[in-house]
C-alpha cells in the first residue's frame, strides 16, 4: 500500500477519533451524562488510545515533511 493511499484512510480515520475525543470531553465537562456513563468514559479512555496510536502513525508518514519545515538548517551570515 501506497504511503498516499494509507494517508487516505488514516486521515478520516483520526478525524473521527478526535472528534468522539472532543465530544466525549465535552460531555464529561459540562455533566451531560445521563445514565450508562461508565460506557463514555470508557469509549473516552480506549478511544484515546487509538487516537494517540492513530497520531503517532500519522506523524510517521508525514516526517519527512516534519523534518523539511520545523528542523531547517539556518544559514550562517
Amino acid at each position: 500500500m501506497t504511503k498516499a493511499r494509507m494517508m487516505v484512510i488514516l486521515n478520516p480515520i483520526l478525524f473521527v477519533s478526535l472528534l468522539i475525543q472532543i465530544l466525549t470531553s465535552l460531555f464529561m465537562f459540562f455533566n451531560l451524562f445521563t445514565s450508562k456513563s461508565e460506557i463514555w468514559f470508557g469509549l473516552h479512555q480506549y478511544n484515546g488510545l487509538v487516537f494517540i496510536f492513530l497520531a503517532l502513525l500519522h506523524l510517521m508518514l508525514n516526517w519527512s515533511w516534519v523534518k523539511a519545515n520545523f528542523f531547517k538548517k539556518t544559514a550562517k551570515v
